[in-house]
């Protein structure tokens, strides 16, 4: 069995270190809460400030949406006359100031576009009718709505468009697919409205064209700084929009391939839908606001999701991945001097248990000796002398050697004593003993020579 010197050390270091352990795991978890606490608060104000962007965004798209849905439903415009359709197109077009284009097409095959140049700020016609079909033309305007110079002639039937069969099925105003836009080539989708007369009959479909490429722009514009990557993506996967210089769909042809958020050549985005379809199953799984870590390349990485309001009917979620070391600096600083604060303690606490756990041991390593010279008939109550002054436990128990000592001593020299005198007894007895059997043997000795003696006269 080990001696309780070497066990009582051993046990008071290893609960202070326990302690002292218990008290950094503590304060690294906590740095650690902080970091998720400050991430979250972060990306849900920047989540928050670009929902409220991409929906300042559209609802210009439907405001404009409403009023020519409400031009051409209520016979102030005539339908089936695709020039007076034009000309109020023209006008919304100039009061609202966008550069998206709107359009209307019937069921008769007849469309009418008004699209605004981006770089010249000139108005482009795109129109189609008995005399152009099957295909539709673009034209110039002027500033009035004159027609100029042809641009371009090209192949086109609106009515076998995804946004005119959605929303002629639907009967109500609905979001196209995402697509991609022949006129700039960029990802774009469609506010399509079904047209109704007054007495109920279909029409055909008005619609206004939505680029997503300025979602870019803005969602680059609003990030912190080019180290916070910004996603949007469908419930799909899909990839609608992100900072990264990464494309987003592919172009082959007349063939279009879009990348989902885990086929994405930016590997920050590979690990987020990897971890999305792990943890949750995919994007439509995902609740109004999740927070996930993940590494890529030996660096974490934290990406917060943001499911947009359903308010816009959008299936669309905001992402958010920005390094962990970015909020990880000051805390690791504070964890690092956490540790070599920590390293000290333990050791000026080791010292100061072992320190005291000496102080407390020597008094009974004393008694320890006592009981052992007691045993061995050397004990010297003088030794206890130190002890017995304390005037706690320790101290009591070794006045009590001292007395119980001095007893025993006297009593070993007592029975040493007598031990003694029977010894000496006993020596004086055997040789009394002997003495009188020596005499016993001369008287018969004599008595036979006496009787000898007389025969022989």
């Amino acid at each position: 069995m080990s001696s309780i010197r070497q066990i009582f050390p051993i046990v008071l270091s290893i609960q202070i270190t326990v302690a002292v352990g218990i008290t950094g795991w503590i304060s690294f978890n906590s740095g650690e809460r902080a970091v998720q606490k400050l991430t979250r608060q972060l990306c849900d104000n920047l989540n928050s400030r670009i929902e409220q962007q991409i929906t300042n965004y559209f609802e210009e798209s439907v405001q404009v949406s409403q009023a020519v849905r409400t031009s051409l439903s209520n016979g102030s415009v005539n339908t089936s006359d695709i020039n007076q359709v034009q000309k109020d197109l023209f006008n919304k077009s100039r009061e609202f100031d966008i550069e998206n284009i709107i359009f209307y097409g019937n069921e008769k095959g007849a469309m009418v576009g008004i699209d605004r140049q981006q770089d010249t700020s000139k108005f482009l016609l795109r129109i189609r009718d008995e005399s152009t079909a099957p295909n539709r033309p673009t034209y110039e305007l002027s500033d009035n709505g004159e027609r100029g110079k042809l641009v371009m002639n090209e192949l086109y039937d609106h009515r076998t468009r995804p946004w005119y069969t959605a929303a002629k099925k639907s009967g109500e105003p609905i979001w196209s697919s995402i697509f991609v836009s022949t006129v700039d080539g960029e990802l774009t989708t469609t506010k399509a409205t079904p047209i109704y007369s007054p007495d109920g009959s279909f029409q055909g479909v008005a619609g206004i064209n939505i680029s997503l490429k300025q979602i870019k722009q803005f969602m680059k514009e609003i990030r912190p700084n080019d180290k916070w990557n910004v996603f949007l993506v469908e419930a799909n996967g899909n990839l609608v929009s992100t900072t990264s210089d990464e494309a987003v769909f592919k172009k082959d042809g007349n063939q279009i391939t879009r990348f989902e958020v885990s086929q994405s050549k930016d590997p920050r985005l590979q690990k987020v839908g990897l971890a999305v379809q792990e943890k949750f199953g995919g994007f439509q799984n995902l609740q109004s606001s999740e927070l996930i870590e993940f590494e890529s390349n030996g660096e974490k990485y934290i990406v917060s999701t943001h499911r947009l309001s359903k308010d816009l009917k959008l299936d669309w979620s905001v992402g958010i991945i920005v390094p962990k070391s970015i909020f990880m600096q000051e805390i690791d600083a504070n964890n690092n001097v956490t540790v070599v604060i920590i390293a000290i303690m333990l050791g000026i606490n080791i010292l100061i248990g072992l320190a005291i756990a000496t102080w407390l041991l020597r008094p009974i390593k004393n008694l320890m000796n006592a009981a052992k010279q007691i045993e061995e008939e050397s004990f010297d109550p003088e030794e206890l002398t130190s002890v017995a002054q304390r005037k706690d436990e320790l101290g009591q128990m070794a006045r009590v050697f001292q007395e119980m000592g001095s007893t025993i001593a006297e009593r070993q020299q007592g029975m040493k004593s007598q031990l003694r005198k029977l010894r000496e007894e006993k020596d004086e007895a055997k040789k009394a003993a002997i003495a009188s059997q020596m005499g016993q043997t001369n008287s018969l000795q004599s008595i036979l020579s006496r009787s000898r003696a007389a025969r022989n006269n």
